[in-house]
Parts: C-alpha cells; sequence; structure tokens
C-alpha cells in the first residue's frame, strides 16, 4: 500500500508526505487550491489509514462524474452534490475556478494510472486482515500521537502568547493549510459515501446467498434418501457447503468493516486537528479579532469536540459490532467444524453398512434410526443456521442505522467548517486593515529590543564579574572549614581517647578501693587531679564548640547568599520546571491508569485461579473427609478394643500396684494420666465420628432425593439385590466378627506385654528426673546469686556516680542488699535511676540555653559577614580605581621610556665626552677628576636607570598579560553579541521582505475577489435577464 502511494506523481503540495512550512515568499502571487478531482489527501489523512485502508469502489476515476446523477439520499445528506460543489468553486477566494482548468487536463493523464493504484490498493487491503488486537494496538499508537500533538500544541500556544502580534503572518499560513485540509476531508467523505453504495450491495448479495443456502439445504433433504448418492453428494458438497459460503460472506464482510471502521478513525484524527488548529487560530489573533468572534469561534470549536466525541462513542459501537460479528463468524466456524465431523462419520457408517447390508435386516432397521437421528441432528442445525443468518441480518440493519448517524454527523461537521470558514474570510480583510499597525509595532519592538540587549549584556558582564568573586571567597571560606573540621575531627577524638582513659581509671580506682583501703589518701589526690583536668577538658570541649558553632554560623550565612543568588535563576527557570511537573503528571496519571487496569486484569486472572483452586480444594476435601471418615470408623473399633484390653489391662496392674505397696505411686499416676489422655482421645474421636455420621447422613440424604427417580424406576431389582446383599453381609458379618475377635485377643497380649515395660521405663526415667531436677536447682541457685551481685554492683556504681555513700534506713528496715530484701532494694535502685533522669534533663536544658547563645553568635556572624560584603564592595570600587591608576601608570611609563631614550642619548654623549677626555691632552688634572666622578656618577645613575626599566618591563608584562586575557574575554563577548545581533537583523530583514510579499498577494486576492465579484454580477445581470423573458415566453401561449 505505501509503495502504491509513493508511485503518486506530485500534483499537489501534499504529495511532499508532511505539511510543508508555507513561508509567504514561497507562495506564488496567484495561489490557489488544486480542483477536487486532482486532490490527494494530507499527511494526516494517509498516516491514519496507512494500516487499514478503504478498498476503492468500482469504478475508479469515472465515477466522480457520474456523481451528480447517481446521488443517493446519503450523498444528499451529506452535501456533497454536484451543485454544491459549482458554489463551493464560484466562491473559493484562493481562486481555484481560475487555474480548475489545468488541473483538469493534468488530471485526464494520470486518471489511468490512479485507476490501476487504487484496483492495487484495494487488493492490498483485502490482503490485510487485522486481528483485534492489532487493531486495539493501533487505537493507543494513535491516542499517543494525539497526545504527543497535543502536548506539542499546549506548549507552542505558550509560546505564541508571550511573541508580539507580529505571528499574524503564520496564523494566515495555517488558514492556507486549513483550507486545503477541509477540500481533502471533502474527498474523504466522498470516499465514505461509494462505502454506503458497496455496502448495500453486499447487503443484497448475502440475502442472496442466504436464500440459495436455504435451497442447498432442501436438495441436501432430498438426497438423504438414497444411500450411494447420498455418500457422494456429501463427499462433494463438504468442499463448498452452504455454511462455507456464508463463512467467506461474513469474513469478507468483517474485513470491509474493520476497514470501515479505520477509516473512521482517520476522519476522528483530522477532526482533531482541524480543531487543534482552529484553536490556534483564535489565540492567536488574541484581541485583534475583537471578542465576539473569538466566543463565537470557541463555540463553534466546543460544539465540534462535541461531535468529535459522539464519533468516538460510534467507533466504539462500530468496534462492538465487530467483535460480535467475530464472535457469530467463531460460533459459525464450530457449527461447520461439527457438522463436517458428523458427516465424515456419516460417511463412516455408511460405508460399513453398505458392507454389512446384506447380513441382516436388524442393521437396516438399525440404519434407518441412525439415518432419522442425523436428519434431526441436520435440521436442527439448520434451524440454527437460520436463526444465526437472522440475527446476522439485524446486525447489519443496526450496522447501516449506526452509519446513517455517522454520515449525518458528518454532514453537520461539514456544513459548521463552511461557516467558520466563511468566517475566516472576513477576518482576512480586518487582517489587511492591522498590518500597518504591525509594521509601527514592529519598528517600536526592533527598538525595545536593542535596548534589552544592552542591557542583558551589562547584566551578563556585572553577574559574571560578582560570580567570580563569590566563587573565590565561598572556596576560601570552604578551605577554612575544612581546616576548622579536621581541628574539631583530632580534637574530638583527644576528648573520646581523654574520656576513655577516665572511665578506665574510674575502674582502676574503685577497684584499688575496694582491695587497698589504705590507699583513699592518694585516690583522693588522683580524683582532685582527674576533675581537674576533666574541668580543663570540658573548658577546651567548650572553646572547641564555640568555634565550631562560629564557623558553623559562617557557612550558614555564606549557604544563606549563595541561596539569594541562586533564587534568581530558579525563578527563571520555574515556567520551565512547572511546564516538566505537568507533563510528568499526566504521564503519571496515564501511566497509574494503564497499571490500575494491568492490576485489575491480574486480580481478575488471580480471582479465577484461586476459584479453580479453591475448588479443587474443596473436591479433595470431600474426598479426604470421605477418606477420614472411613479411617476413623476403623480407629474407633481398634480403639474400643484398645480401650478394653486397657482396662483389663489396669485393673491387673492396679492389683499388682496395691501389693508392691506405696513406691510405684507416681507409676500409677501417671497410668491414670494416661487412661485419662486415652479416654479423652475416645471423647474427641467419638464427638469426629458424630460429625462425619451426620456429614455422612446429609450427603446420603441429598444423593437418596437425586437417586429417587431411578430407585423409583428400579424398585424390583433393588429388592431382589437387597435381599441378596443382605444375605451375603450376614456371611461377611460373621466371618468379620470372628476376624476381630482374634484380632483384640493377639492385641490385647501385645498390649500387656508394652505396659510391663512402659512402667520399667517410667521407673528409670523418674529417677533420671530426680538427678536432674536436683542439678536445675543448683544452677538455679548459681544464677540466683549471679543475678543478686550484679544488682548489688550497680547500686553501688549508681551511689558513686549520685554522690551517695550511704542510703539511710528506716527504722525496722533491713539492708538494701537483693538477697535480703528486694522490694526495699528495688525502690532504692528506682529513686537512683530517677534522679540519673532529672540530671539529663538538666544536662539537656543547659544544651539548649548553650543553642540560644551560639544562635545570638550566629547573629554577630551575619552581621560581620554583611561587613565583609561592604569591604567587599568597597574592594570592587578599589579595583575600579585600580583600573584608573593602571592607565595612569601606562601614561607614566610613556614618560619614562622617553625619558630613558633621553638618558640613552646622554649617556652616549658622557661616553664620547669620557672617550675624548681620556686622550692624554694639555688640561688640568682637577678637571680630569671633575670629569671622572661625574663619569661614574652617570655610570651608577644608567645602571639603577636599566634597574627600573627591567622592574617596569616586567610589571608592563605582567600587565599586558592580564589585559589581554581580559581583551580575549571581551572579543569573545562582542563576537557572539555581534552574531546575534546579524542573526537578528536578518530575521528583521526576512521579516519584512515577508512582509511585502504578504501585501503583494493579498492584493493579487483582492483582485481575484474583484474579478469574481464581476462574473457573479455579469451571471446574476444574465439570470435577471432569462427571468425576465421566461413569463413572457409563458404568458405567449395563454393568448
Amino acid at each position: 500500500m505505501s509503495a502504491a502511494l509513493n508511485m503518486r506523481p506530485d500534483t499537489s503540495v501534499q504529495s511532499l508526505g508532511t505539511h510543508p512550512d508555507l513561508s509567504l515568499g514561497s507562495l506564488a502571487s496567484g495561489f490557489s487550491t488544486p480542483a477536487k478531482s486532482m486532490r490527494i489527501p494530507s499527511n494526516a489523512a494517509q498516516s491514519s489509514s496507512a494500516v487499514l485502508s478503504t478498498p476503492s469502489p468500482p469504478g475508479g476515476p469515472s465515477s466522480l462524474r457520474q456523481r451528480g446523477e447517481g446521488a443517493t439520499p446519503v450523498a444528499r445528506r451529506l452535501g456533497l452534490s454536484s451543485h454544491e460543489e459549482e458554489e463551493d468553486l464560484e466562491n473559493d477566494v484562493l481562486n481555484t475556478a481560475q487555474r480548475e482548468r489545468k488541473w483538469e487536463d493534468a488530471g485526464d493523464t494520470s486518471a489511468n494510472g490512479r485507476a490501476k493504484r487504487a484496483r492495487s490498493s484495494a487488493a492490498g487491503a483485502k490482503g490485510v486482515n487485522l486481528t483485534l488486537r492489532d487493531q486495539e494496538k493501533h487505537i493507543d499508537n494513535l491516542k499517543k500521537e494525539n497526545f504527543n500533538i497535543k502536548l506539542k500544541v499546549h506548549f507552542l500556544e505558550e509560546r505564541l502568547a508571550e511573541l508580539a502580534p507580529d505571528q499574524v503572518d503564520a496564523a494566515l499560513k495555517q488558514n492556507i493549510n486549513l483550507k486545503i485540509e477541509v477540500q481533502q476531508r471533502g474527498m474523504e467523505l466522498k470516499k465514505l459515501r461509494k462505502l454506503v453504495l458497496e455496502l448495500e450491495k453486499e447487503l443484497e448479495r448475502s440475502q442472496k446467498g442466504g436464500s440459495s443456502s436455504r435451497s442447498r439445504e432442501r436438495e441436501l433433504e432430498a438426497l438423504l434418501e438414497e444411500r450411494e448418492r447420498e455418500i457422494r453428494e456429501l463427499r462433494r458438497r463438504r468442499a463448498v457447503g452452504p455454511e462455507d459460503g456464508a463463512l467467506r460472506d461474513a469474513e469478507e464482510r468483517n474485513m470491509e468493516l474493520e476497514e470501515e471502521l479505520e477509516n473512521v478513525r482517520g476522519l476522528l484524527q483530522d477532526n482533531m486537528d482541524e480543531l487543534d488548529r482552529l484553536r490556534d487560530i483564535v489565540e492567536n489573533r488574541g484581541d485583534e479579532g475583537g471578542s465576539g468572534s473569538d466566543e463565537r469561534l470557541r463555540r463553534r470549536i466546543d460544539d465540534l469536540e462535541a461531535e468529535n466525541e459522539e464519533l468516538r462513542s460510534a467507533l466504539d459501537e462500530h468496534a462492538e459490532i465487530i467483535t460480535i460479528r467475530d464472535d457469530e463468524k467463531e460460533d459459525l466456524q464450530d457449527q461447520n467444524e461439527a457438522l463436517r465431523l458428523e458427516i465424515e462419520d456419516l460417511q463412516r457408517r455408511r460405508e460399513m453398512e453398505s458392507i454389512e447390508r446384506s447380513q441382516s435386516r436388524a442393521q437396516i432397521l438399525e440404519e434407518r434410526e441412525e439415518r432419522e437421528a442425523v436428519e434431526d441432528d441436520l435440521n436442527a442445525l439448520k434451524d440454527k443456521l437460520a436463526a444465526a443468518t437472522i440475527e446476522l441480518q439485524q446486525k447489519e440493519d443496526d450496522l447501516g442505522f449506526k452509519e446513517q448517524e455517522i454520515a449525518d454527523l458528518v454532514s453537520e461537521h461539514r456544513r459548521i467548517l463552511d461557516d467558520v470558514e466563511m468566517e475566516w474570510k472576513g477576518e482576512v480583510d480586518e487582517g489587511k486593515a492591522q498590518i500597518e499597525e504591525l509594521r509601527d509595532a514592529l519598528s517600536d519592538r526592533d527598538s525595545e529590543s536593542e535596548e534589552l540587549r544592552m542591557q542583558i549584556a551589562e547584566l551578563e558582564s556585572n553577574t559574571n564579574a560578582l560570580h567570580e568573586k563569590f566563587e573565590a571567597a565561598f572556596a576560601h571560606m570552604e578551605q577554612e572549614a575544612e581546616e576548622k573540621d579536621a581541628e574539631i575531627a583530632a580534637a574530638n577524638r583527644e576528648i573520646e581517647q581523654l574520656g576513655q582513659r577516665i572511665y578506665e581509671l574510674e575502674e582502676d580506682n574503685d577497684e584499688l578501693k575496694r582491695l587497698h583501703d589504705r590507699a583513699r589518701d592518694e585516690e583522693a589526690v588522683e580524683r582532685d587531679r582527674l576533675e581537674a583536668l576533666s574541668a580543663a577538658l570540658k573548658d577546651r570541649v567548650a572553646d572547641l564548640k564555640g568555634e565550631l558553632q562560629e564557623l558553623n554560623e559562617m557557612y550558614e550565612a555564606c549557604t544563606q547568599d549563595i541561596t539569594a543568588h541562586r533564587e534568581r535563576q530558579e525563578q527563571l527557570a520555574q515556567h520551565v520546571q512547572d511546564l516538566v511537573e505537568e507533563v510528568r503528571k499526566e504521564r503519571e496519571t496515564r501511566e497509574r491508569v494503564e497499571g490500575n487496569l494491568d492490576r485489575a486484569e491480574r486480580q481478575h486472572e488471580a480471582d479465577l485461579r484461586r476459584e479453580r483452586r479453591t475448588l479443587e480444594a474443596k473436591e479433595s476435601a470431600l474426598q479426604n473427609a470421605l477418606n477420614e471418615l472411613a479411617r476413623a470408623q476403623a480407629l474407633l473399633s481398634q480403639r474400643e478394643t484398645d480401650l478394653q484390653a486397657l482396662q483389663n489391662g489396669l485393673q491387673s496392674m492396679e492389683a499388682e500396684s496395691k501389693k508392691l505397696g506405696e513406691s510405684h505411686t507416681t507409676a500409677r499416676f501417671s497410668l491414670q494420666l494416661e487412661v485419662d489422655r486415652l479416654k479423652r482421645d475416645l471423647e474427641r474421636l467419638e464427638d469426629e465420628l458424630a460429625r462425619a455420621r451426620k456429614d455422612l447422613d446429609d450427603r446420603e440424604t441429598k444423593s437418596r432425593e437425586r437417586d429417587s427417580v431411578v430407585d423409583k424406576l428400579h424398585a424390583e431389582n433393588r429388592d431382589l439385590s437387597s435381599q441378596l446383599a443382605a444375605q451375603t453381609q450376614a456371611r461377611l458379618n460373621v466371618s468379620e466378627k470372628l476376624d476381630t475377635a482374634q484380632a483384640n485377643l493377639t492385641a490385647a497380649e501385645s498390649e500387656l506385654s508394652a505396659l510391663r515395660t512402659r512402667v520399667h521405663e517410667l521407673e528409670q526415667r523418674l529417677s533420671k528426673d530426680q538427678r536432674s531436677l536436683l542439678t536445675a536447682e543448683s544452677q538455679y541457685r548459681d544464677q540466683l546469686t549471679e543475678r543478686n551481685t550484679l544488682l548489688l554492683t550497680i547500686y553501688q556504681y549508681m551511689d558513686k556516680i549520685l554522690g551517695v555513700d550511704k542510703t539511710p534506713k528506716k527504722a525496722g528496715q533491713a539492708e538494701t542488699k537483693p538477697f535480703t530484701n528486694f522490694g526495699v532494694f528495688h525502690d532504692n535502685l528506682i529513686t537512683r535511676l530517677k534522679s540519673l533522669s532529672q540530671i539529663q534533663l538538666d544536662f539537656d536544658k543547659r544544651v539548649k540555653e548553650a543553642e540560644i547563645r551560639y544562635s545570638d553568635k550566629l547573629t554577630d556572624m551575619k552581621k560581620q559577614l554583611d561587613n565583609r560584603w561592604r569591604q567587599i564592595d568597597k574592594f570592587e570600587a578599589g579595583v575600579k580605581s585600580y583600573g584608573d591608576t593602571k592607565a595612569g601608570w601606562r601614561r607614566k611609563l610613556s614618560a619614562k621610556e622617553g625619558e630613558l631614550e633621553a638618558a640613552k642619548a646622554m649617556n652616549s654623549e658622557l661616553s664620547s665626552q669620557l672617550l675624548s677626555l681620556k686622550r692624554p691632552g694639555p688640561g688640568d688634572s682637577s678637571e680630569v677628576r671633575a670629569l671622572h666622578a661625574r663619569a661614574n656618577n652617570a655610570e651608577r645613575r644608567l645602571t639603577n636607570a636599566q634597574n627600573q626599566l627591567a622592574a617596569a618591563e616586567e610589571k608592563m608584562a605582567s600587565m599586558n598579560q592580564k589585559t589581554v586575557v581580559a581583551d580575549n574575554k571581551w572579543e569573545a563577548r562582542v563576537k557572539e553579541y555581534e552574531t546575534r545581533l546579524r542573526a537578528a537583523e536578518e530575521k528583521v530583514k526576512r521579516e519584512k521582505q515577508g512582509y511585502k510579499e504578504r501585501v503583494l498577494e493579498l492584493e493579487t486576492q483582492i483582485k481575484s475577489l474583484q474579478r469574481q465579484k464581476e462574473l457573479a454580477d455579469k451571471r446574476n445581470q444574465q439570470l435577471a435577464d432569462i427571468e425576465s423573458k421566461v413569463p413572457r415566453s409563458s404568458s405567449s401561449p395563454a393568448r
């Protein structure tokens, strides 16, 4: 199908495969919409029907000429008659009537090629048979594409809301594309009309096929009278039976319905695209078109959306009808298969009967009965087939009604689009008057944009400088914070080591106190020393905490400044984040809905599996209950015999135990417990047996109710069988009683021997239990002493921690020890713990007070940080002054270079004079010495000047490097701004050129409209002349 579409020649702009970007420069002055007979559907329509394409009706292009002559009522309701096409051509704003001849000439040459492609596309469409799951996947893909398009439209709407009203030309281009799409929708509606005609023909063919199937059934009934002819006829009819023809018709009908469904989906998608374009037009117009026209367009858009919802509901109904048809088709296929199997079985039977026909007359009678049974089954299947055909006819009638409703909705949609198009023509005239205003606004916006560019450049330079300064200060603060953190960590480690040392020393101290009472003075000295050390450590910790708090305050102040600087960037990106959040929410809701649907499906499947498992479990439980009932009955009989034997054995054991004396009382007690346990088991088993008997009685009553009818029919047979069963059962009972008596005797003997061994084992176990009890008592005493010692040590440590040496005792109160008076000891320990918790609360209060003090210090640090920022501002002012001084130093350097040149010239002169003076000549020695001194001074000055020159050159080189770096940065920024400026100037030039081209295009449209108006006036004049002549010609015969 895609190959056939790609072979089409480029007869319109839509042949490019996508909507082209129509700029005003690319449109010719005489641009016109192509004729309706030469239009190719848009890309949206092609994409919507790319998978399922509707087969073209017979007739191809020739049917386009016969629309006006043989239009059906459906076509009249759709408003697609030839007269309306002529009115559309006359009222076409885009000068379609003048250029239609060229398109018709081109259409004559390509008509044959299109007919071939239509046939090939129809053949390809019949070959594609998609399942309902594939169709649902296709619908889901279309929904996803629709959502993506809506999202793009939303972002474009926001972008257009931010732009100036100089984008009206884009709206006009969209209007041109919209007119082209409207014409293409008309072509698709005509295709739908052809589909309706084909469906009516198919309906008539299916009705004829139903009547022919009934005649074939009658022939089949006549052929069943003769056996051999029937077998041959059934073999021949098996391949081409009436049900196969009906199934093939149903399959073709389903394929056509699926293709129609895809076409309706494509139409819905195109309607959604048109609604989006109309909404873009309305929002782009803004306040220009007036509030009244906007409200009308919004109402029209709402109406179109409502119609789209109705079309969606109709599409869902079509999908349901298709599923019903598929189910019916599967039922017919199953019936056909069953009928074929029955026919094959009948053939095999006939062959066997033909072989054994001469053996007996009884077989002939059986054959007749079987034939009658087959005839009855065949009649039943025929009745089912007739009912299925009737139901199929009803469904087709319902489908025709739904298609009629869709056609009415499409015609109403076409009318609304025509009204919107007429209103758009009026708005085009208003747009001409607004072009001049837009030009003035464009010039104002250009000037404002230049000013904004300058301001942005200044702001960028300032922000870059501040950002660099802030980064340097922040890096310095972070480095200091890391150093302080390292110091604090080292101090904490030292504190922990000292605390561990203190704890060890305290333990050593307590141990020495208990062992050596004479070392109390040394312990006091050591305690004082440790207290002093702990106080010093606490002071150190307090100082470190203060420094840490100060550093934290400085860090928090820096972070607040960072957040203050970053809030601007966050505010600028907030809008984008909101948009992304909305998109994410939409995706999450969609994914949540899909997840809920998947979970519901999985839950449904799990419930089905659970119900199946419960059913199987109930069946297995019923079977187990029956098995347990049988086992319980057997166990009950065995327990009764065991109980009797046990009672006899107990009686004998009691007699023996009386002889043995009181030493065996424990064994007798255990045996009595065993007897009680067996009695309880017996009672429990009797209860279970009663319940099982009750359940068995219920089941037996139900089974008796079910088998009552069978019992009535077979009463005599049951009586005889019951007598026989009674006699056999009596014999079996006698034999079973004999077996049970023998088994009970052997069981009693074995039980007696087992009880004797059990008594011996119980005596041995009693001695072992006594020994284990003694060991357990000793272990318990040891554990009790360990617990008491542990509690006592804890109590003593609590006294040492709280500073209590001795606990006051009341009158008559024992010493507070856990093994003497545990209650008093417990109360004292609880009081110690309460006092310890009170100490912790006091510590928490002090910590809170320290936090309050540190918060005050934090405010002071913030103030200091503000002062630092003011110092930074002063530093910036100093940097500016440094720039001024740098310029002054450059001037001084140039002056010094001039002085250096003068010094060099003077030095050369002095050196020449020195050489001349060094020559021997008549002169005074004093003058020579003076000249030597002057020469030495000049050399020293020269060396000093050279050193100063080298230092100045070094400073100059460093300054040059800095200035080169700064100049490079500024040059890069200047180049970037120049490129932006050139791009803006080119954009302005393009927009101006586009406005000029748009003005020329509008002028050509005005001229074409004037020509159309003149043609319309001429036609009206001709019609008036004809009307004036018609009454005269009609009145002359009357005379």
